[in-house]
């Protein structure tokens, strides 16, 4: 007899510990595009002008690698948790992503209501959503952070003409940036409130003599520079997300 109570005390919690795990649904914006920055010295002055190019994504291989990174970052942090992963195919959702550029919270309604025809959202679904952020780009050099004049949001490459400022063991040279400016927002599907958000800057340079030609865009082939930002998204997406699942839990 105290074995079976036993065993009904087990079944019991079991039920209720499932019935707790929260639900996720994730869903990557940040990855349709990168921009490229091309900086160039202009004479007598010590001020870089840069030009932007925006350079469109064929598919959706960055934004399935943010959603996948944040699939296995909540997985070990919360096993018993359910995600879903949703891919944007619809270009407004894109569009609807820019409200989330600069201000600390967008139109979280029209979102919450473009998921829902995805998901059929429970009591405690939280829709994590991976948007660009803009802001100063911050590339890391060995000494430092090496100037550059612009703020960005999303994914990119900065292609630097030279300056004293970059601090590596090439004084003054050429390099390439790799950057990822963007923010993650864990939000409640049902009273559609933002219960955390985290804003990233990272980025990386890599000195023209990496390429054969010496010309900075070159430092890196077309897929280390993919993989150069997916790192970037790895890195930063495992460092944030954790204590935003544990500040909306609390």
């Amino acid at each position: 007899m105290q074995r079976t109570r036993l065993l009904l005390c087990l079944v019991f919690a079991a039920s209720n510990v499932a019935a707790a795990a929260d639900t996720y649904v994730v869903m990557s914006l940040v990855g349709d595009h990168v921009t490229v920055i091309t900086s160039e010295k202009q004479l007598g002055s010590n001020f870089d002008l840069n030009h932007q190019q925006v350079v469109t994504v064929n598919g959706r291989g960055l934004d399935d690698f943010a959603s996948r990174v944040a699939d296995a970052t909540i997985e070990q942090s919360q096993p018993s948790a359910t995600v879903t992963m949703l891919r944007a195919n619809d270009p407004a959702l894109y569009a609807l992503r820019n409200s989330w550029l600069d201000a600390d919270a967008g139109d979280v309604k029209s979102l919450v209501t473009s998921a829902a025809t995805f998901v059929a959202p429970s009591s405690d679904a939280r829709l994590l959503l991976i948007a660009p952020y803009r802001a100063d780009l911050e590339l890391k050099t060995d000494q430092g952070y090496a100037f550059t004049g612009s703020k960005i949001a999303g994914l990119g490459l900065y292609v630097g003409a030279g300056s004293q400022v970059y601090a590596d063991r090439e004084i003054g040279a050429a390099f390439l940036g790799v950057f990822a400016n963007f923010q993650l927002l864990l939000i409640n599907l049902q009273s559609n409130a933002i219960e955390a958000h985290e804003r990233v800057t990272a980025g990386e340079t890599y000195p023209s003599s990496l390429a054969p030609d010496r010309n900075p865009i070159n430092a890196l082939s077309d897929a280390q520079k993919t993989e150069a930002l997916q790192k970037l998204i790895k890195r930063e997406i495992e460092r944030v997300l954790p204590g935003m699942l544990g500040s909306a839990k609390s």
